[in-house]
């Protein structure tokens, strides 16, 4: 390996680290304790340092927010190689999602927490072909961006319950998981 493809690697492996100890930082203390100073801390490094990988802490966690979007997506891909079927890769997406959110539970917060926008052009492009299974439902663009917005609203009205109150007494014989699967499969086949 020759000096500049060395030197490629180590500085792909110090914004790697950046935003590995941005995550680790959150996941431990919450995504508020997230500042430049603690992360060139537990980088080992100075924060002019990370200033030169990020412009300010938005930009970081922008990325962040952007590398879980990218993940969610890959999932997306991956179901779209196995199946065809639109109301099949709906249910199969529903279940990532649920996976994602909490596998990932602070990378999660933080991509669809109320002041973070879509932070590219690339995922705007990515939630338009998950779109387009419900235009292939729907034969209707106008009921097709609705429903979608119906199923959006229904995955993550249900995660953020169960995160903050889980659920009702009433429903405590069920697993959690179980209750989110049925609710989407009722949703996905009534389109």
């Amino acid at each position: 390996m020759g000096h500049v493809e060395r030197r490629k690697k180590e500085k792909e492996n110090i914004r790697k680290g950046i935003l590995d100890a941005a995550l680790k930082i959150a996941m431990s203390d919450g995504w508020g304790a997230v500042t430049i100073r603690k992360i060139a801390d537990v980088i080992e490094y100075t924060p002019p340092i990370v200033y030169e990988y990020f412009k300010n802490k938005d930009d970081l966690l922008d990325e962040l927010a952007l590398m879980g979007h990218r993940m969610l997506y890959q999932e997306y891909e991956n179901v779209k190689q196995k199946e065809t079927d639109a109301k099949k890769i709906l249910m199969q997406l529903s279940i990532n999602h649920w996976d994602f959110a909490f596998e990932h539970k602070e990378l999660y917060q933080l991509m669809f927490s109320f002041n973070r926008v879509l932070p590219s052009e690339e995922a705007h492009a990515e939630i338009l072909q998950i779109k387009n299974l419900f235009l292939e439902l729907t034969n209707d663009k106008a009921l097709a961006g609705e429903v979608m917005f119906s199923w959006m609203c229904l995955q993550q009205g249900f995660i953020y319950n169960m995160k903050q109150k889980g659920l009702p007494p009433e429903l405590s014989s069920i697993s959690p998981k179980d209750l989110y699967t049925r609710i989407m499969r009722r949703f996905i086949l009534s389109i």
